[in-house]
């Protein structure tokens, strides 16, 4: 049996990235999204995910943003890490630190499988607002 956990220990580039409904339609929750995580094999991840071509700010203070530039800033981006880990093909990122304040301290639970090179790595169910869908992501190597 393949030991998940150590396969996923990396860098991964974002390859694809869905929102899955419940009907099989894929939809790009934010089209042409770049990102990067990493699974450290002392067990903390590093996620970082953002839309092309981002808007820069006016300025040089990365605090000092107009409400403008700073809602379209967290609008287009998302990034948080903590420790995980794997029971099965069950992976647990335990958020510490995000740019979402919700998250933190949240225990968030996927499922991984390999598809040759590539993770691909699914959240469970949401449920909270209408039909249930996914958030479905596809990672290739980052090398």
């Amino acid at each position: 049996m393949i030991d998940l956990a150590k396969k996923l220990v990396g860098t991964w580039r974002l390859a694809d990235w869905a929102r899955v409904d419940a009907d099989g339609k894929r939809t790009p929750p934010l089209p042409g999204t770049i990102g990067l995580i990493c699974y450290t094999a002392d067990g903390f991840m590093f996620a970082t995910l953002m839309g092309p071509n981002r808007k820069r700010f006016a300025g040089f203070d990365p605090m000092g943003g107009s409400a403008e530039e700073t809602h379209h800033a967290m609008s287009t981006a998302m990034s948080y890490c903590g420790r995980w880990r794997m029971e099965g093909n069950r992976l647990f990122h335990n958020v510490e630190l995000s740019m979402f304040p919700n998250w933190v301290g949240a225990e968030m639970t996927r499922t991984v499988r390999f598809d040759g090179d590539r993770a691909v790595v699914t959240t469970l169910p949401i449920t909270d607002s209408g039909p249930p869908f996914t958030f479905e992501l596809v990672l290739k190597p980052a090398g």
